[in-house]
């Protein structure tokens, strides 16, 4: 946990720009909050031409949508949305207002990542002192 889903029209992103995207959207993810790159999934999903509609009208946007814990202060929500869309723009060409992008705060206590319930934010660091052994390479920050 966090995931982020990434919801693209076909054929729009080759694997390069998919890898770019995801390397820069695990950086944002781990600045702005602190976690360990490895709890930072992050998952591409196409969708064909006639699928997507807007205004009961089709549309070829792209979509960001993010689990993350919820308890974070509205500055860190806006600072992650702001990031993700100036990284997603800056890295596709594509135009932001083609590009829609939302955060799910999930209470932690109904998060599990490597069978261990999430601790809540600022109680991180006695969690992932206490789980160490548990964790391995999730606690990698490379």
């Amino acid at each position: 946990m966090p995931l982020y889903q990434c919801l693209v029209p076909a054929g729009s992103l080759d694997a390069g720009h998919r890898a770019e995207l995801a390397e820069a959207i695990t950086g944002i993810h781990t600045s702005v909050t602190g976690a360990p790159r490895g709890f930072v999934n992050v998952v591409f999903t196409e969708y064909e031409p006639m699928s997507f509609f807007t205004a009961g009208k089709p549309n070829t946007v792209s979509v960001i949508g993010g689990k993350i814990r919820a308890g974070r202060d509205r500055a860190s929500g806006a600072e992650l949305l702001t990031r993700l869309s100036e990284a997603w723009t800056a890295i596709t060409g594509q135009d932001r207002r083609s590009l829609l992008v939302g955060l799910d705060e999930l209470d932690p206590t109904s998060i599990m990542e490597a069978g261990l319930i999430m601790p809540a934010p600022g109680e991180e660091a006695a969690w992932l002192e206490r789980h160490r052994g548990a964790l391995g390479e999730l606690l990698s920050t490379e």
